[in-house]
């Protein structure tokens, strides 16, 4: 209609009034940064997957069935847009930046996390060459955290994979280091590529968030002025993931399958507009919210649904429960994501979702300067802020929940590297 069209070009205006006169929400000249992600993010969110609503078309009819106005999906983005981009450019939580001397004892603990991860997946798979056959597949993985769910050495597996990608950026630090005279061209490509081989087992953001990570280190000096080539090359990127989940759901692969998939995935041109209008937040995510006559308080349940044991009393009190609840009208499935803005203006209103961005703006921007500081001086304490800050970025692309699973999971290798150079400046001091 052409009401929803005039709708969805809010969107895109929303993010021209914001890029083009706030300085401090443009992009950085530096590549690899918190904020060049975030901004990435909001691209989409914003500009991109609008454009698809006006000339693809709504392709997650799942989402708004009734095809309904969508006034106030639209207020909720832009409100959401607006608040976050206030708490960033407010800057409430100012960075008190501790002098960090270079990590000592690299070696050793490069090798202490390598021998977490790969005791983790010989706990998972029985053996390397299992997790290399059959890693890659969903439904394999799948198979292998139902056999150790519920168990502590299960948990433990589960977590220690998240430590290969800092035990390979441990790892290259301390050969920086020992070699600095060995900086050809392909290096970085060899240590993404073994940085990528612990985390097949991984979905595509547990294998995505570390090799971005890594870029961070290894191409901090990179700058660019005019950065129209890597949009274009990190969209290419976003269809390349997209076409790796396309992937993993095949019972076998082989090089001549490849080929046939990638082709039946590109003619598949719904599947594309799907995928990317659900993964990056298409309006439509928030409308099953709005149709929810007995409405219940969500957000307390959402952050304990996804901690092992306890989480099990809230689940179907918590966001994705209800949210699925509305979608499906059964409680059969529960694969769709609630989205932040959606859950926060579903129990608060306005008011919490103004609060609640505004926050998570303050939040992001102490994550990148941060990660800035200490890029130069100590590369592992700033990979250890920009991969929480990818974390956090569940705040925007996908649910409360998300983000309590993402800190129970995934964020110890990174906390742990934290709490390490906090200790040795406390032995120092």
């Amino acid at each position: 209609r052409q009401s929803t069209i005039i709708l969805l070009l809010l969107l895109p205006l929303a993010w021209g009034s914001i890029s083009t006169n706030i300085p401090s929400f443009q992009s950085d000249f530096k590549v690899f940064t918190p904020k060049n992600i975030m901004l990435f993010i909001w691209f989409n969110k914003l500009v991109i997957v609008p454009l698809e609503l006006i000339f693809v078309g709504n392709k997650v009819f799942l989402l708004n069935p009734k095809n309904q106005p969508i006034n106030t999906e639209v207020s909720i983005i832009i409100l959401s847009f607006f608040a976050f981009a206030a708490g960033w450019q407010y800057n409430l939580l100012k960075s008190y930046n501790r002098v960090f001397s270079p990590l000592h004892s690299t070696k050793q603990w490069a090798i202490i996390y390598l021998s977490i991860s790969l005791l983790s997946l010989l706990i998972l798979y029985g053996s390397l060459a299992a997790y290399w056959a059959g890693s890659i597949f969903t439904y394999v993985t799948h198979q292998v955290l139902e056999q150790v769910s519920g168990t502590f050495t299960g948990f433990f597996a589960n977590v220690g994979q998240r430590f290969w990608p800092f035990g390979i950026i441990l790892a290259w630090y301390w050969w920086k280091q020992k070699y600095p005279h060995l900086h050809q061209w392909y290096w970085p490509i060899l240590w993404i590529l073994l940085c990528l081989v612990g985390t097949l087992s991984s979905n595509r953001s547990n294998m995505l968030y570390p090799a971005l990570t890594f870029g961070s280190l290894i191409a901090a000096g990179w700058q660019l002025r005019q950065k129209s080539w890597l949009l274009i090359l990190s969209l290419g990127l976003v269809l390349l993931s997209l076409f790796f989940g396309y992937l993993r759901v095949q019972p076998t692969l082989d090089t001549e399958r490849v080929g046939e998939l990638f082709d039946a995935y590109l003619s598949d041109n719904d599947y594309v507009w799907y995928a990317h209008q659900l993964y990056f937040g298409t309006p439509y995510q928030i409308t099953p919210l709005l149709g929810i006559e007995n409405q219940s308080f969500t957000l307390f349940a959402s952050t304990l649904d996804p901690v092992p044991i306890l989480g099990k009393a809230f689940r179907e009190q918590s966001g994705p429960f209800v949210y699925n609840l509305a979608i499906y009208d059964s409680t059969v499935s529960q694969d769709k994501v609630i989205p932040v803005a959606g859950e926060l203006y579903y129990n608060g209103g306005f008011t919490m979702l103004t609060a609640g961005y505004f926050f998570f703006g303050v939040v992001y921007r102490w994550l990148d300067t941060t990660f800035k500081y200490y890029v130069a001086t100590n590369p592992p304490l700033a990979a250890s802020f920009f991969y929480l800050a990818l974390l956090f970025n569940a705040t925007l692309l996908l649910s409360l929940s998300v983000l309590v699973q993402f800190a129970v999971y995934n964020a110890a290798p990174a906390l742990l590297i934290i709490a390490i150079n906090w200790w040795q400046m406390r032995k120092a001091s």
